[in-house]
């Protein structure tokens, strides 16, 4: 009874070894490419509602995704009573800074549209607009701690964003969607020793990346001064294997409105 034992106990022993040696070598592999380098960072929709001419808004709020940390400061102005502009800036980063495994970069933005109030508390507006990023990227090997290299590169985004929402004085909540066309300039790769992030980085260059970026917007507050949330989904629509960009990003801040209607209504009658 103990020699079959044994000897089904030795047959077993090169399936163990085997099952062992590949699940081994699964988990090597995972550690070295278990930080993800995003390259695209979907900043946070710029939705302002505007009703009227001459209305200005501005807003600074914190967001994080599956990798980022940014800041980001958007502002906005209706120039007629159907055309508004805006800008934004963004700063980001994500990763292991002190491993130099990380990327950081800066974001901006400028767009103009066309808005329109519907009923007493509704506005539909849509934008078209272009923006401009310039990225630092630093590799590590997470298993073998070894420094894979640098790179730099930019990006340039045309998209175009329509948006429907709710406006009162103490809350706003509106839907949007982004369809972002997304281009990318490899400045430098000087990526060493990781020949799967040295080939991803050059593929970026050659195609048009379309993005889908679908977000609600939520503000709470006071008719000047409001709490906003705001969160995004994004979709590579091109490449769905290519995995560059963040599937998800969320964003709190302050966001302040300013113009006649915001005014007290002591105030507009002085002034009409």
């Amino acid at each position: 009874m103990k020699k079959e034992i044994k000897e089904s106990t030795l047959l077993f022993m090169p399936y163990i070894s085997g099952h062992f040696s590949c699940s081994l070598t699964i988990l090597i592999a995972f550690l070295h490419s278990s930080c993800t380098h995003y390259y695209y960072v979907g900043n946070v929709l710029n939705v302002h509602l505007f009703k009227e001419k001459n209305e200005y808004r501005i807003s600074g709020s914190l967001g994080s995704g599956d990798e980022s940390n940014c800041i980001e400061i958007q502002t906005a102005y209706s120039v007629t009573d159907r055309i508004g502009i805006m800008a934004d800036f963004m700063t980001a980063k994500g990763g292991n800074l002190t491993g130099h495994n990380y990327g950081s970069g800066n974001y901006f933005e400028g767009a103009a549209g066309y808005y329109k109030p519907v009923g007493k508390f509704g506005v539909f507006e849509t934008y078209g607009g272009l923006g401009f990023s310039n990225q630092h990227h630093e590799y590590t090997s997470n298993y073998y701690n070894l420094n894979n290299g640098t790179s730099d590169l930019s990006s340039l985004k045309f998209y175009i964003q329509p948006s429907f929402g709710f406006t009162s004085k103490f809350i706003e909540i509106a839907v949007s969607t982004r369809i972002s066309a997304l281009t990318f300039n490899i400045i430098s790769n000087n990526i060493l020793g990781n020949y799967d992030l040295f080939n991803e980085l050059n593929s970026l260059s050659p195609q048009i990346h379309y993005f889908f970026e679908p977000a609600i917007s939520i503000r709470a507050g006071w008719q000047f001064t409001k709490v906003q949330f705001q969160s995004e989904y994004s979709r590579n629509l091109t490449y769905e294997d290519m995995h560059i960009g963040e599937y998800y990003h969320f964003s709190l801040g302050m966001y302040f409105s300013f113009g006649k209607r915001f005014k007290p209504q002591s105030q507009n009658r002085i002034i009409d």
